[in-house]
């Protein structure tokens, strides 16, 4: 059957989104109206199917990715906040 390998990609990034406790009406409209965040997510997602990773694996990562993406590295303190009085 020639639709096996998109049942299993649709499947598999349907699972994921869910996975992510996103609702996937909302998502998908996201998605389609050019949200930045959505089409991020659904980009890493696919990417993560071609290399072959499991639902839960998927998950994970973009949990460390999204983390890294969104708050970058750590301030030492929160001094750093704050500029120097002069």
């Amino acid at each position: 059957m020639a639709y096996s390998g998109y049942d299993k990609k649709s499947q598999f990034i349907v699972d994921t989104i869910l996975a992510l406790h996103f609702k996937l009406d909302q998502f998908m409209y996201d998605l389609v109206h050019c949200s930045h965040y959505e089409i991020i997510i659904y980009l890493w997602i696919q990417n993560l199917y071609h290399k072959g990773k499991s639902c839960e694996e998927a998950v994970q990562l973009i949990y460390r990715a999204r983390n890294l993406f969104l708050l970058g590295k750590k301030p030492k303190s929160c001094a750093s906040f704050y500029p120097k009085a002069s």
